[in-house]
C-alpha cells in the first residue's frame, strides 16, 4: 500500500537546504567590484551611515540618482550624483560638491550597501 498524504505541501518545501549567496545577490561583475567601508557620518542625511559596507562597481557608468565613490581633492568620498542646470553635482544631502575640472573623479558606482543596526561593523 502506498504512502498517503493529506493537506497542502509546505510552502518551504524545496528550500530546506538553500543558502543565501550574498556574492550572487550583490556582485554582478566580480573583476570590477570591490568593497569600501564608509567611515564618516557625511551621508547620514541620505540614509547611508558610518560603518556601512559599500559594494562598488567600477565598470558601471554613473547615472543621475546613483550613489558614487569618488576622489575629490585627494579624498575618497561617497556622494549622491545628480545634475543641476546641466552640471554634475555630488551631494551628501546637506552640502554640494560642484567639481572643478580635474579635482574630482568618479571611481565607481555603489550598487549595494550593507548596514547593521545596533552594533559597529568597523571591527
Amino acid at each position: 500500500m502506498g504512502q498517503k498524504t493529506s493537506g497542502f505541501a509546505s510552502p518551504a518545501q524545496g528550500y530546506e537546504d538553500s543558502a543565501i549567496d550574498l556574492n550572487g545577490l550583490l556582485i554582478r561583475n566580480p573583476p570590477a567590484t570591490y568593497f569600501y567601508r564608509l567611515e564618516s557620518a557625511d551621508m547620514d542625511a541620505l540614509g547611508l551611515h558610518s560603518g556601512a559596507l559599500l559594494v562598488v562597481d567600477r565598470s558601471k557608468n554613473a547615472a543621475k540618482g546613483d550613489f558614487v565613490l569618488l576622489v575629490h581633492e585627494g579624498r575618497f568620498l561617497c556622494r549622491l550624483f545628480t545634475l543641476k542646470n546641466g552640471r554634475k553635482i555630488f551631494t551628501d544631502g546637506k552640502n554640494d560638491i560642484v567639481p572643478i575640472e580635474n579635482d574630482t573623479a568618479i571611481i565607481g558606482v555603489v550598487t549595494a550597501a550593507i548596514q547593521v543596526f545596533g552594533y559597529d561593523l568597523s571591527h
